[in-house]
């Protein structure tokens, strides 16, 4: 008996491993069955967006694993699926690790997203100097446009507090911002867009009560003109108290078994806000259908890679941090690293994208998305 233990004990653990990465197998199967299907029709699908990352990387384990064994054709199980997965791998992941250019020249355009988190106006008391290094930053950052979600402005004044200094700092020569709710009843936060080039066209979609999508031409230098669109989606509604606990968590994971009320509370709260950035992506996606010239999107998407919202207002447009990206590429800096929920997406027909930034900083909750594009000149121009 004690001669046939330690096969048993092999085959179990074998047999164990094998069912584990059956299921691994289908979690990412269902992770990329959820990116292109709408949470409006298959509830609770979406919530699976959200653990993709790690989907890929348990197949990519049990790759590895089963090459260690005897039975290395059960590598194929996991082999298999991320290569039928490989487009939303390649969504997820960033692989480049070539040249880098963030150099300026006159053929070239920097578009920058940066979630600013009320720039400053969270701050009680109010912080002057925090607010004067937000204001330098975006001036060292030097963007030819600027998407500025979760700005903030006094009611009466659009171009107070910070806008006649931006567009002083920064020479633009178009600046337009679009409520989208308020603080208080003296403050409105909402997404401001600065460009250096004008903005023809402009219009503010409403995609839902709290959500516009804004829109404006610009005649790029020697190139096409091009649509651009800013938007900042639904949140997840969390309070600071809801992230507080979410970091809690995740260094006293037994916290959870505790807090099944508040957890399930999590749920709902997901699940509303992925049905609403389904619909709002949904108008979103029809709005830019009708483009007659090619396009540029930027903003908080408040979702991931892989997620419908993703998908759909995506389309056929590349994404500058897949051809540019590296590793997960994080633009939210609470809760996890794999959540980059801010995105520029571009037509390669007039842009190409030759640098990426997505830099670290304390001024905001979000890091800024930064990318350099050099504009393709057509014959004549």
């Amino acid at each position: 008996m004690k001669n046939r233990q330690p096969g048993f004990i092999r085959r179990l653990l074998s047999y164990t491993l094998l069912l584990l990465n059956i299921g691994s197998v289908i979690w990412l199967g269902l992770c990329a069955y959820a990116a292109t299907t709408s949470p409006v029709e298959v509830k609770h699908i979406a919530l699976l967006t959200l653990t993709t990352p790690f989907a890929v990387l348990a197949n990519v384990f049990f790759v590895f694993i089963w090459l260690f064994t005897s039975k290395k054709l059960r590598s194929l199980l996991s082999a298999v699926v991320l290569v039928v997965c490989y487009k939303l791998i390649f969504t997820i992941f960033g692989f480049n690790y070539g040249n880098n250019d963030m150099g300026k020249s006159p053929d070239r355009i920097r578009i920058m997203t940066w979630n600013v988190h009320g720039m400053g106006i969270f701050k009680v008391p109010r912080d002057k100097v925090f607010e004067k290094e937000i204001l330098n930053y975006l001036k060292a950052n030097d963007a030819d446009i600027m998407c500025l979600p979760e700005y903030s402005v006094p009611k009466t004044d659009p171009l107070k507090p910070y806008g006649k200094k931006i567009i002083s700092d920064g020479k633009y020569v178009d600046y337009r911002f679009h409520y989208d709710n308020t603080l208080g009843t003296t403050i409105f936060l909402g997404t401001a867009a600065y460009s250096r080039y004008p903005f023809h066209n402009y219009v503010a979609h409403q995609l839902a009560e709290y959500t516009f999508l804004l829109q404006g031409d610009v005649a790029l230098p020697g190139g096409d003109t091009v649509r651009m669109f800013f938007v900042h989606l639904s949140t997840f509604g969390l309070s600071d108290d809801e992230k507080a606990y979410i970091e809690y968590v995740k260094q006293n994971s037994s916290a959870l078994a505790n807090s099944l009320g508040l957890t399930r509370s999590f749920v709902w709260k997901f699940n509303y806000a992925f049905v609403k950035r389904a619909e709002e992506a949904d108008k979103t996606a029809a709005i830019i259908a009708q483009s007659p010239y090619p396009v540029i999107v930027c903003g908080d998407f408040n979702d991931l890679p892989g997620s419908y919202t993703y998908t759909k207002i995506r389309g056929t447009l590349n994404d500058a941090f897949v051809d540019k990206g590296r590793l997960f590429g994080r633009t939210y800096s609470q809760i996890l690293p794999t959540l980059r929920i801010d995105h520029i997406f571009y037509d390669p027909t007039v842009l190409k994208i030759v640098g990426l930034e997505c830099p670290h900083t304390e001024l905001s909750d979000h890091r800024p998305v930064i990318a350099n594009f050099e504009i393709i000149r057509k014959a004549g121009k």
